[in-house]
Parts: structure tokens; C-alpha cells; sequence
């Protein structure tokens, strides 16, 4: 308004000058000229009020005479366009196992009705995902499971997601199961292996088992008794004979090991009231008595001498000739002893023995025996 009241200001004065010099034509044309000028500026300067824009995404429109216009800009907020990042956790899995996934845009999904984003695998019978995933309006990351199959080999699967032309990817490690570390087998082994008998004499036969914390066999024999605990009597025999001893796994009956006895007859008791008393081994010499005990009653013993140390001398009493059906044992308690004479103190009336050097209580490795010595005619010890 200040130029428009300028601009009539100008031509009122240049129109006195050209009134005062000019009568004619050339006033005219001032007067063309000085309205050329006013239409001029008035294009320039608008002769009104324009557009004045304001913050916050909003404006305020305006038109003057002059024919001058705005417009103000409008606000908005950023929505997805493309897919952000696709991650799977763990990235490595045993088969038959799951992992996570998580797919994001570049920015929240757009109203009202969200995103949609596709979902695949290159090997779906290994790892499989769902056909696709929705993120409702404002959302801008969704979760979901992968699911693994069987595989015999290690085996890398591709998952993608794609949305707007866009496409992410990661790779899943699918790892085969480790093959079972099979169980401990179980043995056996028996002590001692092996071992030599005269028919009637006893063998202690120990078992030791590994792979199993039930370490109890059962004990058979293919000749002879033996024990629940593994104590073995020869059976008579008239030649030389084989007799295995088993020990059989109770954890697993399919496991079993063998020893091997061999018997021997056994010697000829002296008769009654008479017959040699003496004799000799590897360890020690000997002679059969009846010595006379506490109870003042004869019981049955031996005499040992030039024995080469102290050894478990077990003797093994008997109720019928041949020394069958055994009653009765002297020393139970394994002690090692040397020279000298050493007797039963019970049942005197169990007159058939058979003395037995072992090695130690442990081994029980037979050294030497005696044959059966039939006590009813031995002589008494002075």
C-alpha cells in the first residue's frame, strides 16, 4: 500500500512539470508512459496480501486485488516401503530342533491395513517356515518359528522374506544328530582261569566284572558242585578229566566266561587201621595223625615239616570214603601256617581228609594236596 500511494505521488508531480512545459501531444504520452509504469508495478508489488506460510505443516491462503496467491505445504508421517533385515537365532540347530526368526521393515506398516510379507525356504523338508507373516498398522517387526526336519548330513537352508519388491535373506544351519556313544560292553573274567584238582578237592573261583554297576554272576559247572559264592568240588573221576566252570553275567545273561579244571582220581585211601600216612610235594612234606585234643578225644591231623614257607593248608573232612559229601573244614579262616602239627577240633567222627596247600587267600592257587586219608587207622601222634 506504501509504494501504491509513492507511485500516485510520482505522477501527480511529473504531470505539473509536463502541464507547465508541455501544452500538447507530449502530455499526453507522459501520461501514457507514468500509467505504463502503475500497471507495472502493481503486477510487481501484487496491490495485496500473498500467501504467509506457518509451521507445523500448515498454512494460510490469501488473495489480493492484485491477483497474488499461496499455498501452504500439508504434514506427514513416513510408512514402509521395503524390508529392513531378516535374522534367525540361533543360526545353527541340531535337526529335529526349532529356531526363532525376525523379519523388520524399514518402517512402521502402513494404516489401516498393515503389511503383508511374504515367507520361504530353499529346502522346506529340512527347514520350513510359514507361507507369510502380517504386521498390523504402526508395526514394524513380526516374530516367527522355523521348523527343522531330519537330515543325515549337516545341511544349510536359505529363508527369505520379500515385501514391496524387496527380499531379505539368511541362512540356517541344519546340523545332523551326533551318532549315540554305545554302551560299555560287559566282560567278565574269572580267577583263577584255570586250575588242577584231584576229584574232591575244592576250588575257590572268583569273578570280576566291568561295564555294568550290577557286577553278580551265577555260577554252573559242567561236573562237580559249585557254590552260589563260586566254591568249586571236584567230582570223582576214574581218568583225567575237563570240567568248566562258567560265571554268567546277571545285568546280562548272553555274557559268560569260562575256567577250566582239570581232575584227577584221587589216590587210594589207605584201609582201614593201616596204610601209609606220609608223604611229599612241591612245598612241604607231611605225615597224617590222630592227635589228642582238649576234649580228650583223638582228632585228625598233620604233620608238616621242611615246608618252604607258610602257605593257607585247608583241610577238607569228609563223611564218606573217597572223601564225598563234605562235613566239615579245618582252618576257614585261610590263615597261612608253616611246620608243625596242627589238628580238627571237632568232629572227630569225620574221618576222611584231604589237605589242600594253597598260595595265598586271595589266588587260592592250589600248591599241593594230599589223597584222602582215611583217619580210622592212623597212627596217634606221641
Amino acid at each position: 500500500m506504501p509504494g501504491l500511494v509513492l507511485l500516485f505521488g510520482l505522477t501527480i508531480v511529473l504531470l505539473a512539470n509536463f502541464k507547465t512545459r508541455f501544452r500538447t501531444g507530449l502530455q499526453l504520452r507522459a501520461i501514457g508512459l507514468m500509467a505504463s509504469l502503475l500497471l507495472l508495478l502493481s503486477t510487481v508489488v501484487g496491490c495485496g496480501t500473498g500467501a504467509t506460510a506457518l509451521g507445523n505443516g500448515s498454512a494460510v491462503a490469501g488473495k489480493g486485488s492484485g491477483g497474488g496467491s499461496g499455498t501452504g505445504g500439508s504434514g506427514s508421517t513416513k510408512t514402509a516401503t521395503s524390508i529392513s533385515s531378516l535374522t534367525v537365532n540361533p543360526s545353527s540347530v541340531v535337526a529335529g530342533s526349532s529356531a526363532s526368526a525376525t523379519v523388520t521393515l524399514n518402517a512402521p506398516a502402513p494404516p489401516p491395513g498393515g503389511a503383508q510379507v511374504t515367507l520361504t525356504s530353499s529346502n522346506a523338508a529340512v527347514a520350513s517356515v510359514p507361507g507369510s507373516v502380517t504386521f498390523a498398522a504402526g508395526q514394524i517387526y513380526v516374530n516367527f518359528a522355523v521348523a527343522t526336519g531330519n537330515v543325515s548330513s549337516d545341511t544349510s537352508v536359505l529363508i527369505s522374506a520379500s515385501y514391496n519388491n524387496t527380499t531379505a535373506s539368511v541362512l540356517l544351519s541344519v546340523q545332523a544328530p551326533g551318532t549315540p556313544t554305545p554302551p560299555t560292553p560287559i566282560s567278565i573274567s574269572i580267577h583263577p582261569s584255570s586250575a588242577s584238582l584231584v576229584a574232591g578237592a575244592s576250588q575257590q573261583f572268583t569273578a570280576t566284572v566291568t561295564g555294568s554297576t550290577n557286577t553278580s554272576v551265577s555260577w554252573t559247572a559242567t561236573g562237580g558242585n559249585i557254590s552260589n559264592t563260586g566254591l568249586f568240588t571236584a567230582p570223582n573221576v576214574s581218568a583225567s578229566t575237563i570240567v568248566s566252570v562258567i560265571a554268567t553275567s546277571q545285568a546280562n545273561p548272553s555274557v559268560a566266561t569260562t575256567a577250566q579244571v582239570t581232575v584227577t582220581p584221587a589216590s587210594t585211601p589207605p584201609p582201614p587201621g593201616g596204610g601209609s600216612y606220609s608223604g611229599s610235594g612241591p612245598v612241604a612234606s607231611w605225615n597224617a595223625y590222630l592227635v589228642l585234643g582238649p576234649d580228650n578225644r583223638y582228632h585228625q591231623g598233620i604233620e608238616i615239616y621242611n615246608s618252604h614257607g607258610a602257605y593257607p593248608v585247608i583241610g577238607y573232612s569228609y563223611v564218606g570214603p573217597g572223601c564225598t559229601n563234605l562235613g566239615d573244614t579245618f582252618n576257614d579262616y585261610w590263615q597261612p601256617i608253616g611246620n608243625g602239627v596242627w589238628a580238627f577240633l571237632n568232629q572227630p567222627n569225620l574221618v576222611y581228609v584231604q589237605w589242600v596247600w594253597y598260595n595265598n587267600a586271595t589266588d587260592r592257587q592250589i600248591l599241593q594236596q594230599t589223597p584222602c586219608i582215611d583217619y580210622s587207622g592212623a597212627p596217634i601222634y606221641q
